[in-house]
C-alpha cells in the first residue's frame, strides 16, 4: 500500500469542486436548508410577506405603525467598490414607511467586521440615496416652479433612513445581549441622527426555547437558529412561517437552490485568507512548532466563531495536506 493510497481522499483533494459535491450529499440528508448561509436565507426571507413580518419584528411595530407592504429590490450596489469585495446585498429593500433596508447574514467573523459593516453600509446608503434623488431630478431644471426648485433645495442632501440589520452567528464584541441598536452618538452620548442605525443580532446569545418564544422577532430569530439542526419545525400557526419554512424544506428545493447552498458551505476565498491569517498569526507568536500546533490553533478559532462542521473539516484536510 502506498502512503498516498493510505490517505483519505478528503485530506488530498483540495479541489473546490469535490467540497462543494460532498457538502451537497450532506445537505440531501437533512431536512431542512440551513438558514445561516446565503442561499437558504434568500429562500428563507427574500419574499415580500415574511420580509414584512420580520421586520415588523425586528422594528417591534404594532397596529397603524406596522409596515404594510415591501418592494425587494436588485442586490447589486452600483457604488464603486474596492475590489478585494464585490458588493452584492444578501436583501434590500425599501418600506411603505419609508425606510430603506439592509438585511444581511453572516456566520462566521472575520477579522475587521465592524468596519465590513460601515464600509458596506455607506455604499448602501448611496445607493439609497442616489435612488430616492429621482423623484427630484428627473424634471427639466428650466421648467422647474420656485414651489419645485425649494422643494429640491431642500432634498439636495437628505438621505433616507437607512438600516441595517445583521443576523450573526457568533459572539459580537462589545454586545452582551443577542439584540444590539447602534447609532452614530457623540461623547455624550447623543445621537447624531436617527436616519442611520445598525440592528446586530447575535445568535449566539439567543437561547430562547420554544416555551419562551412570543414576538414576532422571537419566532423569526428561533427559526434562523434552529432550522438547520432541526427535523420539525413551529410554523406557529402562522401562514407566512408555514410558506418560509416550506421553501427550506430539502425534498422539495430545486436542484439550483441545493447546489447553491452547498457552494455556500464550502470555505470561501475570504474565509481562506482569514485561515491563512491564523496560520501566519500562530507562527509570528510561537505557537507553530513544525504545523501541527498553528493547524490546531487555527482549528480552534475556527470552532470558537461557529464555523459549520463542513466547513471545519474542509480546512482540516488542506491543513493536513500542507503537512504532507
Amino acid at each position: 500500500m502506498t502512503q498516498e493510497s493510505s490517505v483519505p481522499e478528503f485530506v488530498i483533494t483540495n479541489s473546490r469542486e469535490f467540497w462543494e459535491q460532498k457538502t451537497y450529499e450532506e445537505i440531501k440528508k437533512r431536512t431542512y436548508l440551513d438558514p445561516l448561509y446565503d442561499a437558504a436565507f434568500k429562500a428563507f426571507l427574500n419574499d415580500e410577506q415574511a420580509l414584512i413580518s420580520f421586520l415588523n419584528g425586528v422594528f417591534q411595530f404594532e397596529g397603524e405603525n406596522r409596515i404594510t407592504s415591501v418592494t425587494i429590490k436588485n442586490t447589486e450596489i452600483n457604488i464603486i467598490f474596492p475590489q478585494v469585495k464585490t458588493c452584492r446585498l444578501d436583501i434590500r429593500a425599501t418600506t411603505s414607511n419609508g425606510y430603506s433596508i439592509n438585511v444581511e447574514m453572516q456566520k462566521a467573523k472575520h477579522s475587521r467586521f465592524i468596519e465590513r459593516i460601515l464600509l458596506q453600509h455607506s455604499a448602501f446608503m448611496l445607493q439609497s440615496k442616489y435612488e430616492w434623488d429621482q423623484e427630484f431630478l428627473k424634471q427639466p431644471t428650466k421648467d422647474l416652479t420656485d414651489e419645485e426648485r425649494s422643494r429640491r433645495e431642500a432634498s439636495r442632501y437628505e438621505i433616507p433612513p437607512t438600516f441595517a440589520i445583521w443576523v450573526c452567528d457568533f459572539p459580537l464584541e462589545k454586545q452582551d445581549e443577542y439584540r444590539g441598536t447602534w447609532a452614530i452618538r457623540n461623547e455624550k452620548g447623543l445621537t447624531i441622527t436617527e436616519k442611520v442605525k445598525y440592528i446586530l443580532y447575535d445568535l449566539t446569545r439567543f437561547n430562547k426555547t420554544l416555551d419562551d418564544v412570543q414576538t414576532d422577532e422571537d419566532r423569526w430569530l428561533y427559526l434562523l437558529k434552529n432550522a438547520g439542526s432541526s427535523n420539525e419545525l413551529p410554523d406557529f400557526d402562522d401562514n407566512v412561517i408555514a410558506q418560509a419554512i416550506k421553501r427550506l424544506l430539502v425534498k422539495t428545493a430545486s436542484e439550483k437552490l441545493l447546489k447553491e447552498q452547498a457552494k455556500n458551505m464550502v470555505l470561501t476565498e475570504e474565509e481562506l485568507d482569514y485561515l491563512a491569517s491564523l496560520r501566519v498569526r500562530a507562527r509570528a507568536e510561537g505557537k507553530e512548532e513544525g504545523k501541527d500546533e498553528g493547524h490546531a490553533d487555527a482549528i480552534s478559532v475556527f470552532e470558537e466563531l461557529g464555523v459549520s462542521p463542513e466547513k471545519i473539516a474542509e480546512a482540516k484536510a488542506r491543513l493536513d495536506a500542507l503537512k504532507k
